[in-house]
């Protein structure tokens, strides 16, 4: 089995901005990702994947290593805050005193590389941020990570072994990347973290079936979780608040659903009003006084997915169908 190193991290094209191929993968596939952090590992052409294509990557396995620390921040502390160092044993993060948690491991970003536009590139150059700009020594690793939107960083404790996400690769051979990976995230990554970790991710591309896919599709043995997301990254485009990215979750998912069924927008607002559940990925980008030493500052990184259990695409009856056609 193929693996692709975390070294790469350090060495593949560092800086640059637009990366060359790390490596090549065929449909169907089953390879591994190493990851440390944020920067992203990859990115990795997949033989036969057009521009334009939707793909299906689905999670085979996650294997975390630490050292591990929690998150201390939150809404009245600047930062993370001074990290706690964890135990790890038995499936379970040990704090020193009072707590423990059971370990998810999760990815929070399955990337696809983004088209090289202007404004993927100028962010390859440089970051604007709360009214200042400095050079991003990141160089391409920043456009599969920090955009979000519908190429990467999902931030969702949906992504586990066992899962798939669905993208539409927008260059030839998708170009995989992954990081951020979770031994433990919360809904809504209230204090910039969860439980990070380096892994190994093993995982496999096939062509995505069954699905509309235009913001990515989180699809697991039960639901499905359409993702949507805002980030000041894209500096020219609408500023928008958390009400906005909720609205586009649910009109997106309405969309899925409608071409699942073969149906009207109208014929699927039902059943996303009346089943769909709201889950927050990244809230500690609200801006507008959550974080108060941000009090000034507009919102900047929120994500959400609206998820739908699959059971509700129920088979009509023989009997009923005729009847309704007859």
């Amino acid at each position: 089995m193929q693996m692709f190193r975390r070294e790469c991290i350090e060495t593949h094209c560092v800086g640059a901005l637009w990366p060359e191929f790390l490596g090549r993968v065929e449909l169907g596939e089953s390879f591994a990702i190493e990851t440390k952090g944020n920067l992203a590992n990859g990115p990795i052409y997949v033989s036969g994947i057009k521009a334009g294509e939707p793909i299906a990557v689905h999670i085979e396995a996650i294997d975390i290593n630490g050292p591990f620390t929690a998150p201390n921040g939150g809404p009245f502390v600047e930062g993370m805050g001074a990290p706690v160092p964890l135990e790890y044993r038995d499936g379970y993060f040990y704090f020193p005193r009072h707590f423990r948690l059971k370990a998810n491991p999760s990815v929070g970003n399955v990337a696809v590389l983004p088209e090289p536009s202007d404004e993927i590139l100028e962010m390859s150059r440089e970051v604007s941020h709360a009214g200042k700009t400095w050079k991003n020594e990141t160089g391409w690793r920043r456009g599969v990570n920090d955009p979000r939107g519908k190429h990467c960083h999902q931030d969702s404790a949906a992504l586990t072994a066992g899962a798939a996400i669905h993208l539409k690769a927008q260059v030839d051979g998708a170009g995989l990347c992954l990081a951020d990976v979770h031994g433990y995230i919360s809904q809504g990554e209230l204090a910039w973290d969860g439980i990070a970790a380096g892994a190994s991710v093993q995982v496999r591309v096939e062509r995505s079936k069954g699905w509309l896919v235009d913001w990515p599709l989180i699809e697991t043995a039960d639901e499905i979780m359409v993702c949507s997301s805002y980030t000041s990254s894209y500096a020219l485009r609408p500023q928008l608040k958390y009400v906005d990215v909720v609205r586009e979750a649910y009109r997106a998912l309405r969309d899925v659903v409608a071409a699942k069924i073969g149906g009207t927008i109208e014929d699927a607002n039902t059943i996303v009003a009346t089943a769909a559940d709201l889950r927050n990925c990244a809230l500690y980008g609200l801006g507008e006084g959550y974080i108060p030493q941000q009090k000034d500052f507009p919102p900047y990184d929120i994500a959400v997915v609206a998820a739908l259990s699959k059971h509700v695409f129920a088979d009509e009856p023989a009997g009923r169908r005729a009847r309704r056609e007859g």
